[in-house]
């Protein structure tokens, strides 16, 4: 090898290094603006930031927030909740109501409440039982000479409606918000009036039957 094509090779070595050692101090800089949430940060001024709550989007400032309704899990890339501190919302505690202070992260926090729902389910009927449903209606489909390509289609229009459109979160959420301050005593006796209702209901109905009247 002669003398130029060394110092070539010298000076080609010194570039990529130079490119390596510059990307991974941009990564590093992505890696704790993004990644890492340190204590300091929280001491640090931030701007009020508001969201939209409840059927009616009402516009309110996240601090105003009781405490306990502000997600304090652990978050990663921009701020976005981690999936193993996603709490599902239930109407019928208060305290289980989440919010986040972007509506994105709110949109996702509601999608990852929609996996683990469905994720608690499949695991509560079995394995057996949720393939089952999974599969019943692309095996008819199949058989009944629908191609591969349109079920493919169907599936994922399926999919994206109940796995990523998660309209029920919110309407859990205003529920809960609504009955915040009902007691386990309150809804004994919402489902008892409920239940006695729904005896008149059928009592009526048997009664009509007997009648004739159709």
């Amino acid at each position: 090898m002669t003398g130029l094509g060394i110092f070539i090779l010298a000076v080609c070595a010194i570039g990529t290094a130079s490119v390596l050692i510059w990307i991974a101090r941009q990564l590093g800089k992505l890696n704790q603006r993004f990644l890492v949430k340190h204590p300091t940060d929280s001491a640090k001024p931030k701007k009020p930031k508001y969201i939209r709550i409840g059927y009616e989007r009402k516009l309110v400032c996240y601090d105003d927030l009781p405490e306990a309704n502000k997600y304090s899990g652990r978050t990663w890339l921009g701020g976005l909740p981690v999936y193993a501190d996603i709490i599902i919302p239930s109407k019928y505690n208060y305290a289980t109501v989440v919010y986040m202070d972007h509506w994105f992260k709110q949109y996702v926090y509601d999608v990852m409440c929609i996996w683990k729902s469905s994720c608690d389910g499949f695991a509560k009927e079995g394995v057996v039982k949720s393939w089952f449903y999974v599969l019943f209606f692309p095996v008819i489909f199949i058989v009944a000479g629908v191609s591969v390509f349109k079920i493919l289609v169907i599936a994922a229009i399926i999919f994206a409606y109940l796995y990523l459109w998660p309209s029920t979160m919110p309407i859990e959420r205003r529920q809960a918000k609504n009955a915040k301050d009902f007691t386990p005593d309150t809804w004994r006796e919402i489902y008892k009036e409920v239940a006695e209702s729904r005896e008149r209901e059928d009592e009526i109905v048997r009664a009509i039957r007997r009648s004739g009247i159709h």
